[in-house]
């Protein structure tokens, strides 16, 4: 009996991928969790895992770490990255890490907030992808974010996000290769309302794919062709 083919983990597939999980653990929040609350206010650390966990088990081929040191991975996978010199400070860690679980490389970050703060997160990102730019793998991550607003406050904020983000191309000019510039793909699903909630106020998961490319290569990166490699 042959076994069906492996899910595909392309950037549009782990982009879609985030998107499900938060709606399902929005969901499964709202059953079991505090009934006066909703995912935008529960720990963090509640969100990393259910995507850390969501991920591995619908691309079977990664697998995850969690609060993983930049400077920490092993030599011999060729994937060493000297986290101070990347972000300013020796104790670089990030939410997640996917790496593949055959030979321990890892292929991308995730970092996970709540609320619209995020350019610091997304310059990390970036920085390590300039760092690592003769490495395919690091060029891109996944920052991941919940919003509690309006549809239309919730579509103007995530464009002025985008919009900030593309900008660290001029802030981190001496680190980029001229070659290359910072792409940004945004998607972003309801998933439900706060209990008690007036209005038109939903919550809204947010995944902001942000990526080093070569200028040739950044109609790939919008159509997210490219695997994660």
């Amino acid at each position: 009996m042959s076994q069906e083919p492996l899910p595909r983990a392309d950037r549009a597939a782990i982009r879609r991928s985030i998107l499900t999980i938060l709606q399902d653990a929005a969901l499964a929040y709202e059953r079991y969790g505090d009934q006066d609350s909703d995912l935008r206010d529960a720990p963090e650390y509640l969100v990393t895992v259910s995507l850390a966990q969501g991920l591995t088990e619908k691309f079977p081929m990664l697998m995850y770490r969690l609060e993983h040191h930049a400077s920490a991975f092993d030599n011999t996978s060729r994937s060493a990255i000297d986290a101070r010199a990347a972000v300013g400070k020796d104790a670089a860690r990030f939410d997640i890490v996917l790496l593949n679980r055959h030979n321990n490389v890892p292929r991308c970050i995730i970092e996970v907030k709540r609320g619209p703060k995020i350019v610091e997160d997304a310059k990390r990102i970036i920085s390590i992808a300039a760092l690592e730019s003769g490495r395919p793998r690091w060029r891109h991550g996944y920052l991941v974010t919940i919003l509690r607003r309006t549809e239309d406050e919730a579509n103007r904020l995530v464009d002025e996000l985008a919009k900030s983000i593309r900008g660290l191309r001029d802030t981190l000019t001496g680190s980029i290769a001229a070659h290359q510039e910072v792409k940004v793909a945004v998607e972003l699903k309801q998933l439900g309302r706060k209990p008690n909630q007036s209005g038109r106020i939903q919550l809204h998961g947010v995944v902001f794919h942000l990526a080093l490319v070569d200028r040739v290569a950044a109609a790939d990166f919008e159509s997210g062709l490219q695997d994660v490699r």
